[in-house]
């Protein structure tokens, strides 16, 4: 089986589950001779905006999700006055590339819609 085609039917289970663990995906599925280490550069390469992979590249999961619990966490931060911090547990599980990656979109997202607003 093809690296896009084991990523396809690992975004299906993702889609029910929020986030699977590589191996264990692998092995539950009889998926045997596949190189992990080639699934999570396709995944990285070609589908970042579907899937994360967390910082030890062992779980995978929805971007969707992790996209809303940042977003959460960061309106959280702006309601309260407090400062995010990238090191702390809640993030400890993500590249930072990742954190920035998906906090600048939604930085973005915010000042469009202000932007939209003003006018």
């Amino acid at each position: 089986m093809e690296s896009k085609e084991i990523i396809e039917l690992l975004s299906k289970k993702i889609e029910v589950n929020s986030y699977i663990n590589i191996s264990e995906f692998l092995e539950n599925n009889n998926l045997k001779n596949i190189k992990i280490k080639d699934l999570i550069k396709e995944i990285e390469r070609n589908y970042n905006t579907k899937l994360i992979l967390d910082s030890k590249n062992t779980e995978v999961y929805s971007y969707e999700l992790v996209y809303n619990y940042f977003k959460l966490v960061l309106f959280k931060s702006l309601e309260t006055g407090n400062d995010i911090d990238l090191s702390s547990d809640d993030f400890k599980a993500f590249k930072p590339d990742d954190l920035i990656r998906i906090f600048s979109v939604i930085d973005s997202e915010f000042f469009n819609y202000l932007l939209d607003n003003i006018h």
